[in-house]
């Protein structure tokens, strides 16, 4: 993909926020909720030369429509919605990290939220039991962002310690720069001024063991972040490639298995640059539609797995 225009920020006013104040304004912002669900331990690999992808959900998040589509009339949700008939409500949203295999390595895709962010989430640790897969056994943690449901997971709630012990971290370069800045918390939303606080913090927590990446360097073999900006400044997806076979970890890139794909000029609301993550949407469509390239997505219906295929002006998202 070719380099996208840098974001812009609006500058809020300060407002000092610590992370468990955070947490408890995102639940005001959550207008609605669903009961807890158990994290599922299935999982469907997808094999890619020596290495194969799956995917460990980290449970549910709750969010509300007015929230993830702000700038659009409710008619034209309910419309597309119904076109595709689907009520339009909210729904439990999946969280799936993604755990890849190759050679001794065992490599996880972003880290899930931890305790302290929804009720319904931070089950990783559960469901990568169910999988075999011991904490002490991850040998790196690759972050697309630093959204709470993607870094908070690292690091325990209660004592600060590395819930993957002897693993290392990469991290998109230009997510450095943005979460660790002394000031993040003024050049972000309201809503999200507390979480950027924690999201800092652990950050910087893990800063001895952080490797950062630019777009197009390599994370490991077979493995390159792709530059998917707009959700965050430096949000990068993970190109899991060998020879012709690709996969694409495309992290919140493409977020709503109805929204992202067949309307995704619209606004979300989780989007720090809105115009940018739009614009992001229908480059790396026409990619994955025209690659043919596999795509797991942290928040599409789990497991996550499928393929892009055009429909009409838009696409549409085929699970696997």
């Amino acid at each position: 993909m070719s380099a996208l225009p840098e974001q812009k920020v609006r500058r809020p006013a300060l407002r000092g926020c610590d992370r468990r104040t955070a947490v408890a304004g995102m639940a005001a912002l959550l207008a609605s909720a669903w009961p807890a669900e158990r994290a599922a331990a299935t999982t469907i690999p997808v094999r890619i030369g020596e290495a194969t992808v799956e995917t460990a959900s980290d449970g549910t998040l709750t969010s509300s429509l007015a929230f993830m589509l702000p700038d659009t009339p409710r008619a034209e949700v309910e419309a597309a919605f119904r076109a595709e008939g689907q009520p339009a409500e909210a729904r439990p949203i999946p969280t799936n990290a993604s755990l890849l295999r190759v050679g001794g390595e065992i490599i996880l895709i972003d880290a899930g939220s931890g305790g302290s962010f929804q009720p319904t989430a931070g089950r990783l640790a559960e469901t990568l039991a169910g999988l075999n897969v011991a904490p002490e056994a991850i040998t790196q943690v690759v972050f697309t962002h630093a959204h709470p449901d993607h870094l908070w997971g690292a690091v325990d709630d209660f004592d600060d310690s590395e819930r993957f012990p002897n693993a290392r971290y990469v991290v998109p370069a230009a997510e450095w720069d943005f979460w660790t800045r002394d000031d993040v918390e003024t050049v972000v939303p309201d809503w999200l001024k507390g979480f950027a606080v924690g999201s800092r913090r652990i950050l910087r927590r893990l800063e001895a063991k952080m490797e950062r990446r630019k777009p197009g360097e390599a994370i490991a073999p077979g493995l390159t972040y792709v530059a998917t900006p707009g959700h965050t400044p430096g949000h990068a997806s993970v190109l899991v490639a060998a020879g012709r076979e690709q996969v694409l970890i495309g992290g919140d890139a493409l977020s709503h298995a109805l929204v992202s794909f067949r309307r995704p000029a619209w606004a979300f609301g989780s989007d720090l640059d809105r115009d940018l993550a739009a614009r992001t949407r229908l480059a790396l469509l026409d990619r994955l539609a025209n690659d043919r390239i596999t795509l797991v997505g942290f928040h599409l219906p789990e497991p996550g797995i499928g393929r892009v295929e055009r429909a009409g002006e838009a696409y549409r998202f085929v699970p696997a």
